[in-house]
C-alpha cells in the first residue's frame, strides 16, 4: 500500500533570516526556511515546521478556495 502526504500551504505573513511565519486555517505558524526570494504576501509548502517551496500565488489561492 502507497501513502502519500500532502504539504499545507500558508501564506508568509513575516520574515527574518532563517525563518518564515505564515498564516495557516487562521494561526500564525513560524517555519524555518532557506527559502530565497520569499517575502510577505508569498505562498508556501511547507512540513513539519520546514518551508519546503514556495507556490505560485494563482495556484495557491485556487488550491486555498477548493479546501
Amino acid at each position: 500500500m502507497i501513502h502519500m502526504c500532502q504539504a499545507p500551504i500558508g501564506k508568509v505573513i513575516d520574515t527574518k533570516k532563517g525563518a518564515i511565519t505564515v498564516e495557516y486555517k487562521g494561526r500564525s505558524r513560524e517555519l524555518r526556511s532557506k527559502l530565497p526570494d520569499v517575502k510577505k504576501g508569498d505562498y508556501v509548502l511547507f512540513s513539519l515546521d520546514i518551508a519546503i517551496d514556495k507556490v505560485d500565488k494563482e495556484e495557491a489561492e485556487m488550491i486555498l478556495d477548493s479546501a
